[in-house]
């Protein structure tokens, strides 16, 4: 544990100082987009890994709107990388906490504002999700103790590492410095001693998020706010006049898949235009439902009544 505890703060000091979580005011009516995608020009001393962290977005995000480089090597030469700090908001009630699984993004509503936080995370391994629920939290806590559960315990036993049955706060405890608790019994959402891992499939269930952006997350969330756990890889919305479309990997072990294949993505576009006549761009619809870059992309625009 000492040992990934060291990596984890090596990956921080070669990493550029973080962005802090996009803030952004609701969109009024009929329009579901925020943000607007970023470009950055990389350097030799970069990677995929350290850009993520310098925008605040998850390691998937950054891959799969950037798929031509390797995630781990240094860049060659001077690069201009595509940033995806645009977001379609999930097709869901626009109130507390929203955690979308296969975008690994999560979405904040706070009560009386008119603003949306997002913020990406890491989500449990394959096999290890967290159920897709409504949930509320019900306490939080700083400088947590941590309680393996009994699965965490047998995995690390069997990787020659023996966890002890309760860990204290410190360098070495997965859970951080902060720890949101919720009404899904040993599923957390926390920080992380391993940056790395945002925007991954890496825990055991909980969903983690980077250390500045559960600072500033934290203090304003309270006992009782609603969270909702969602499967959601395409997401549908309007700008205005104009519809976008936004895909996502599936997750492996979601049975999800229908939504995410061409003819799943032409029935929610037919459905989402019954009753607004729209002109599509079905090539281009095609061609989102294959790339899955995590970006909205225009695939139409209404006609005049």
């Amino acid at each position: 544990m000492k040992k990934l505890g060291k990596l984890a703060s090596l990956f921080l000091l070669l990493g550029s100082t973080q962005t802090f979580a996009a803030t952004y005011h609701l969109p009024p009516a009929n329009n579901d987009i925020i943000g607007d995608i970023q470009y950055e020009s990389a350097t030799t001393r970069d990677n995929i890994s350290k850009i993520a962290y310098r925008y605040d977005i998850g390691f998937n995000a950054i891959q799969k709107a950037n798929p031509q480089y390797h995630p781990s090597n240094l860049f060659k030469s001077e690069t201009t990388l595509q940033i995806p700090t645009r977001h379609l908001l999930p097709n869901h009630t626009r109130a507390g906490i929203v955690v979308n699984l296969p975008e690994m993004r999560m979405y904040y509503f706070p009560k009386g504002s008119n603003e949306v936080l997002t913020y990406p995370i890491g989500i449990g391994k394959v096999g290890k999700n967290i159920p897709m629920q409504k949930a509320v939290v019900t306490r939080k806590a700083t400088n947590p103790y941590w309680y393996p559960p009994q699965d965490i315990i047998d995995f690390n036993r069997e990787q020659g590492v023996n966890l002890p049955k309760i860990m204290p706060p410190g360098p070495d405890n997965p859970l951080g410095t902060y720890a949101i608790y919720m009404s899904i019994p040993t599923y957390l959402i926390h920080s992380t001693i391993f940056p790395e891992s945002v925007g991954r499939r890496a825990s055991f269930g909980c969903i983690r998020m980077y250390e500045a952006d559960i600072e500033e997350f934290y203090p304003t969330i309270t006992r009782g706010v609603p969270i909702e756990i969602i499967d959601e890889p395409v997401k549908l919305g309007w700008q205005t006049n104009r519809l976008y479309l936004e895909t996502y990997d599936v997750l492996e072990d979601s049975s999800n898949t229908d939504k995410t294949t061409v003819a799943g993505i032409v029935d929610l576009v037919l459905d989402e235009t019954k009753n607004q006549p729209a002109l599509i761009d079905w090539q281009g619809i095609m061609f989102v439902a294959n790339e899955k870059d995590g970006i909205p992309h225009e695939i139409g625009v209404k006609l005049p009544a």
